[in-house]
């Protein structure tokens, strides 16, 4: 080939003064290059998610990404409908919900003195900071059954739903999600604040019968199901660990149980692990294709930054942009047990 093949597209210096929101910020990186070329390379897999009129959005969340300052960031994301489906940790539900029932994150250091921090009880999430009696009255709350369950053996997503509709503050995230039908899952519920109340309640068992029951099989039944009655399907990762595997792992899952290979069309991933060590969290979505995870000809990108800087600047572009999401319908799931009846698209 010769070599104007090759030069064809100059790079374009970012001018400060013409940049005056984030939507022309993330327009300008189109023609930068390193991470900020990147993120312009998930911004346009996000639009492609959110114009195809078939798909199912799911997103999954790891990291400390409430005490970092994403709530209001993920719940405008539940809220404007662009995601259908989250997979999270159970720390970042916990963390939602101990500022539904008023309290805080605090501004600290990475420097602080983490032995004077114990003894006035206090924890460090990097720079952020709780009160550990307030974070042990939260996990007492939560060792009380929601009042409006009658099942004894239920998913996550059924008790979150729960849960979430007994909550009052607007700015929860479960709490939206619940009152828009997003589903929420928490594959690793037991590996959280979350998981010590519902151990407290386990323990107040007199017999094996007694008590409430999260079946994390049924996590998995269900959520394969919305996988197989998803038409087309878009995955956005933060970080990495079992939020992602959980929801890239519904390709192969499909084909095992329905017979039918169905990896993700779209994706996109803000992570900052480096794919050679051989880890999850790292692996790039080129290796995805070996397990039937994403689709041949799937549209994908990868940005290596810091979640809390990433999201706000891809969420704040898409909203600003306005014209692609507000077309966007939600996805309502229509669950009888757990079985998923149907997805209405309204």
């Amino acid at each position: 080939m010769k070599k104007s093949h090759f030069l064809k597209h100059p790079i374009k210096p970012l001018d400060p003064q013409k940049t005056t929101t984030l939507y022309d910020l993330v327009q300008a990186f189109q023609y930068t290059s390193f991470q900020s070329r990147n993120l312009y390379k998930c911004f346009e897999v996000f639009k492609k998610m959110l114009v195809d009129p078939r798909c199912i959005i799911f997103l999954g969340l790891s990291g400390a990404m409430i005490p970092g300052g994403m709530r209001k960031v993920i719940r405008r994301m539940i809220e404007k409908r662009l995601v259908d489906v989250i997979v999270s940790t159970g720390a970042n539900i916990f963390h939602d919900l101990f500022e539904s029932f008023g309290y805080r994150h605090y501004v600290g250091s990475q420097e602080m003195d983490d032995d004077a921090l114990r003894e006035q009880r206090i924890v460090r999430v990097y720079d952020a900071l709780m009160d550990d009696q307030e974070i042990n009255k939260v996990i007492y709350l939560l060792s009380k059954v929601p009042e409006t369950l009658e099942e004894k053996i239920i998913s996550s997503r059924r008790y979150l739903e729960a849960l979430g509709r007994q909550l009052k503050d607007e700015e929860s995230i479960l709490r939206t999600a619940a009152r828009h039908g997003v589903p929420i899952f928490v594959p690793a519920l037991s590996d959280s604040s979350i998981g010590i109340g519902l151990t407290f309640l386990h323990g107040q068992k007199k017999n094996p019968s007694e008590g409430l029951i999260i079946d994390q099989i049924r996590d998995s039944f269900e959520i394969a199901q919305i996988k197989k009655a998803s038409p087309v399907t878009g995955a956005i990762y933060i970080g990495g660990g079992v939020p992602k595997n959980y929801i890239q792992q519904l390709g192969p899952v499909n084909e095992l149980l329905f017979r039918r290979e169905s990896g993700h069309r779209y994706a996109f991933q803000i992570t900052t692990d480096d794919p050679k060590w051989g880890g999850l969290s790292g692996c790039t979505f080129e290796e995805a294709k070996s397990w039937g995870k994403i689709e041949r000809g799937s549209a994908y990108a990868v940005i290596y930054m810091d979640a809390t800087i990433a999201l706000p600047l891809l969420v704040g572009a898409i909203l600003q942009e306005g014209r692609t999401y507000l077309k966007r319908k939600r996805r309502e799931f229509l669950w009888e047990g757990d079985h998923l009846k149907g997805i209405n698209f309204t």
